[in-house]
């Protein structure tokens, strides 16, 4: 399959924000053979640019979506650690300290001495909000990692922007068709700002192709408009006359490398699910409210109940060509968390399924975060370099609605109800553990097993960062937490590598991350609305 350049290589110069292209700076002359707006008058230069829309997240010369991006929200979620500079990648996941008693999990061998408590701070740099601090320039290029998120979302809405803007004018088109591209563009302008606002403090909202206005506002305002363009969503489908029409080319839009095929039926289950996770992955869990959790129940149960609803993607040689996580992290650029693992209940099939024990402390000596005890498994369900053997998701998936709908109902004194949700993910991921159901969890007990198994359930979605916000651990602290000690060879014949189990780890995150100077230094934050 060709790369998906197709029309949409012309708009990549009317990007919303007015940052320099950060990684190729080189500004390229204009090429008067390729397409303009005009050939948006036509079904085939329309259908080609709405396709099109997928350069901007999945394109490996384009885009890192699916891997630093995706990579920074696991990391910061502490399911993954990379202790990597590249793309600014270590620092994004490096905590304040580590605080460690004597507790450890084999006792260490004649000769060897644990602690009985230590403080460890980062070898290099210090917390993560100031390295994030001094790598957001301009100069810092690559290693600006604020700026890959802003800009792809960005470049993602200004090209629903245009499909907005030039639909009416598109030829031999009948109304539902017409009314299937508004969709279209209305989902992706949807995503695109639940995305910006879950990630950054401030942002602008621009309905205007190749423009952009320096009236920011903050997160929250964000998740409104994802809401409000939902709500316009909603309006397009529900005037639909011929929905065979309508679904005709909805189904076209979605390129061949995405397994599913989403008609409106699963627009709609799409649609109540994105609702769902704008509120709870925009507010803390001890701000939401029985009515909060009352609609989360409403919007899953209309939500993405199978993944052949899903808009997802899969590995294809010439388009991602492995540059995403399930492809990358047995080349050792991300390792799995000691507390990942240590979330894993005993007799899960997924820790042999998933991971190979494999013990590697303290990587090039950078910090005792960042080492492992297990590694991946490759191939297996969540890693592959084959093409199309594993697929990522853009929004909702089944096993995230179900869980949304466990934690909704563990959250509103339906334990048990939950717990039938939580089951039925294990059950799918052929986990092997025995129900829950009728156990007698307490409610705290059965959102502890959600909370865990979201973690490993979820993993590689982007999911995990959310999280941890959301639960006050991102922001804070972890305690409990199993952290790889480094290697005591003071006995050759018995190298120790100690894994404490009574770990405190203060992370100490940026729970929202500031506007990328490669936008800031250019359009400057006027009126925050």
């Amino acid at each position: 399959m060709k790369k998906i350049k197709l029309l949409s290589i012309f708009v990549l110069g009317l990007l919303a924000s007015c940052q320099d292209n950060l990684i190729d700076t080189d500004i390229e002359p204009v090429n008067q053979n390729e397409p303009t707006l005009a050939a948006l008058q036509t079904p085939t230069g329309m259908s080609g640019y709405a396709k099109g829309i997928y350069v901007h997240t999945t394109d490996p010369n384009r885009s890192v979506n699916f891997w630093f991006i995706t990579g920074y929200h696991e990391t910061m979620g502490d399911v993954l650690t990379m202790p990597w500079g590249n793309f600014g990648g270590r620092w994004v996941n490096q905590p304040t300290s580590i605080e460690l008693d004597n507790n450890v999990l084999t006792a260490p061998p004649a000769g060897v001495t644990v602690p009985a408590s230590q403080t460890i701070l980062p070898p290099a740099g210090g917390p993560q909000p100031g390295e994030i601090a001094v790598r957001n320039t301009r100069a810092a290029g690559s290693d600006n990692p604020t700026q890959y998120e802003w800009a792809e979302y960005y470049a993602v809405n200004n090209h629903a922007n245009v499909i907005l803007s030039n639909i009416d004018a598109t030829s031999d088109l009948d109304a539902s068709q017409k009314d299937a591209y508004r969709a279209w563009a209305l989902w992706w302008k949807a995503y695109a700002y639940h995305r910006l606002g879950l990630m950054y403090e401030q942002g602008v909202i621009n309905d205007a192709p190749g423009e952009t206005n320096n009236a920011f506002v903050n997160s929250a305002a964000l998740l409104d408009e994802s809401n409000r363009v939902l709500d316009a969503l909603t309006t397009v489908i529900n005037g639909v006359t011929d929905v065979t029409s309508f679904n005709s080319i909805l189904t076209s839009v979605q390129v061949a490398i995405t397994a599913n095929k989403v008609d409106m039926s699963g627009l709609v289950k799409n649609i109540n699910s994105l609702r769902a996770r704008n509120l709870v992955y925009g507010t803390k869990v001890n701000d939401m409210t029985t009515a909060d959790w009352n609609n989360v129940i409403t919007w899953c149960n209309n939500g993405v109940n199978n993944n052949s609803d899903a808009f997802d993607m899969t590995s294809e040689a010439t388009v991602l060509d492995n540059s995403w996580l399930p492809g990358v992290v047995s080349g050792f650029w991300y390792f799995p968390s000691p507390r990942l693992i240590q979330d894993i209940n005993s007799g899960d099939n997924r820790l042999d399924a998933y991971f190979d024990p494999f013990i590697f402390p303290n990587p090039r000596g950078r910090g005792i975060q960042y080492g492992c005890n297990y590694f991946w498994k490759d191939p297996s369900p969540i890693v592959s370099g084959t093409a199309g053997a594993v697929q990522l998701y853009y929004g909702a998936s089944h096993e995230e609605n179900e869980l949304l709908l466990a934690e909704a109902k563990i959250r509103t004194s339906d334990v048990e109800g939950g717990l039938a949700h939580l089951d039925a993910v294990r059950a799918l991921q052929n986990s092997g553990l025995a129900p829950t159901v009728g156990t007698g969890l307490t409610q705290a007990e059965a959102w502890e097993e959600v909370r865990k198994e979201r973690r490993l359930a979820l993993i590689f979605r982007g999911l995990s960062f959310y999280d941890a916000r959301r639960y006050g651990v991102a922001g804070g602290s972890r305690t409990g937490a199993w952290v790889l000690g480094i290697t005591d060879n003071s006995v050759p014949a018995t190298p120790y590598t100690p894994i404490y189990t009574n770990a405190t780890i203060n992370y100490n995150y940026l729970e929202y991350w500031p506007v990328p100077a490669f936008e800031s230094d250019f359009n400057s934050p006027g009126a925050q609305n």
